[in-house]
């Protein structure tokens, strides 16, 4: 195969793969039973429930709500739910009983009533850019919150509030094997709303000297 004619199967492979990807919208009253996203599909989820729903490849998804979770029945909801991959996923509501992040995929967090958040994944690594290697902290998992730093009390359950304010209260569970939960998470501040117009002055201070 020449040049030209890898270079052409790169092209078609790059836009041609997008086109025959699948789109799901679920809405309320839907039941997607048990449902697989692979390569570039995309799911739109604002109702309904399902059973086991996995995200793969460089899938993505966004739900914003679904239908009320029945643990006692098994039922409503999403009662399984994992990305793997490069895939990404967005939850802004909804109910899930289990939430787990595989891999280098992403799942970004605002909302929703979750049950277990699962991540088998050490919050240390080996830097080898120093003589001798050591071990330095990387962490997988990012909370975004407001007002105090969150904190963690004596029964290891994780309490502040989030971006938007609202309160959430986690139980962390520490696996034998695993550095501890907590080692595992690192703590963003969202700026205050003045901050954030003082940053916004600024920038159009600096186009404007340009």
């Amino acid at each position: 195969m020449n040049r030209l004619s890898l270079f052409i199967v790169v092209i078609l492979i790059t836009f041609v793969s997008p086109l025959f990807a699948a789109i799901y919208n679920i809405g309320p009253g839907d039941d997607f039973g048990n449902l697989g996203l692979i390569d570039y599909d995309t799911l739109l989820m604002t109702g309904g429930t399902g059973h086991d729903l996995i995200l793969t490849g460089w899938s993505t998804g966004i739900i914003e709500d679904t239908d009320p979770l029945n643990i006692a029945q098994g039922d409503g909801g999403i009662w399984e739910l994992d990305t793997y991959s490069y895939s990404e996923l967005t939850i802004n509501g909804g109910e899930f009983y289990e939430l787990g992040a595989h891999g280098e995929s992403i799942i970004n967090l605002s909302g929703g009533r979750i049950d277990h958040i699962y991540s088998y994944q050490t919050a240390w690594e080996w830097d080898y850019e120093v003589d001798p290697p050591e071990w330095v902290p990387n962490p997988h998992i990012t909370v975004v919150y407001s007002g105090d730093l969150p904190t963690v009390d004596v029964s290891n359950v994780l309490t502040g509030l989030w971006g938007n304010g609202s309160a959430f209260s986690i139980e962390l569970h520490d696996v034998f094997g695993y550095s501890p939960v907590i080692e595992n998470i690192q703590f963003e501040l969202i700026p205050e709303p003045a901050t954030l117009l003082l940053l916004g002055s600024d920038g159009l201070a600096l186009r404007k000297h340009r």
